[in-house]
């Protein structure tokens, strides 16, 4: 059973080092509840995720994370050691001090454009965040420590990527036609990176040095444009009912 587990927690952790970018060390998201069952547990937390992950991790908690541990503190004592020799990083939320989950939201944005993994207890926050292209999860179940699988909207960017790598131009016309966002913004990014893209920006380039591209006239010149039919009406009218 550890080795099926193993070998799971290594395909999830590869889907999002090789689709996604994601480098190592793995910087990682943690929220109070996470941090409430691992000291119950008796786990430490870096040990554990590096482990599970079977890489370097470099965990971060948000100083408004902080403030809902100091209210968890006072249920179980320990807390705030425990989080202390961790990186304390202040939000910038202009001095305001959010909730755990909306902390946690504005950290990922739209698109997880840093690449944080996200390990938390929170199943709303979970869904949420499952709804966003590109952002790996860690939760607890029991006595160990498991990763969500990759949800439907990242498994879709992934195929579309494979779509860009086989056929471009077929591809440059659907993403055209694309109506969700986060999955069109990266796949922008991707389809930028294509040789197919880069090879086609090397060609309007050579053209335009040579003089094959010229600028279009955005719209006929006035002056050139003879006059309607009705405007020599309306003053041929006028000049016999003077």
């Amino acid at each position: 059973m550890g080795r099926k587990k193993n070998k799971w927690f290594k395909k999830v952790v590869n889907f999002y080092r090789y689709v996604f970018k994601f480098e190592i060390p793995f910087n990682i998201l943690i929220d109070g509840n996470f941090v409430a069952i691992s000291l119950q547990k008796k786990f430490e937390m870096k040990e554990l995720l590096a482990k599970t992950l079977g890489e370097n991790v470099h965990l971060i908690i948000p100083s408004c994370i902080v403030h809902e541990i100091r209210e968890l503190d006072e249920k179980l004592p320990g807390l705030l050691n425990t989080v202390s020799k961790y990186k304390i990083e202040e939000c910038q939320h202009g001095g305001q001090i959010l909730s755990a989950e909306d902390c946690i939201k504005s950290y990922i944005g739209k698109k997880n454009a840093k690449k944080y993994f996200v390990a938390t207890q929170d199943s709303f926050l979970r869904l949420h965040l499952r709804k966003i292209v590109g952002v790996p999860l860690l939760f607890f179940e029991q006595n160990m420590i498991l990763i969500d699988k990759p949800s439907k909207a990242s498994i879709d960017a992934s195929n579309r990527r494979e779509e860009l790598k086989e056929e471009p131009k077929k591809f440059e016309k659907k993403l055209l036609k694309d109506k969700k966002d986060e999955i069109k913004e990266f796949l922008k990014e991707e389809f930028k990176q294509s040789d197919y893209y880069k090879q086609k920006q090397e060609d309007y380039k050579l053209n335009k040095l040579m003089g094959r591209i010229r600028k279009k006239a955005k719209g006929p010149n006035p002056l050139s444009c003879k006059k309607k039919k009705k405007f020599y009406e309306e003053r041929r009218n006028a000049t016999e009912n003077k």
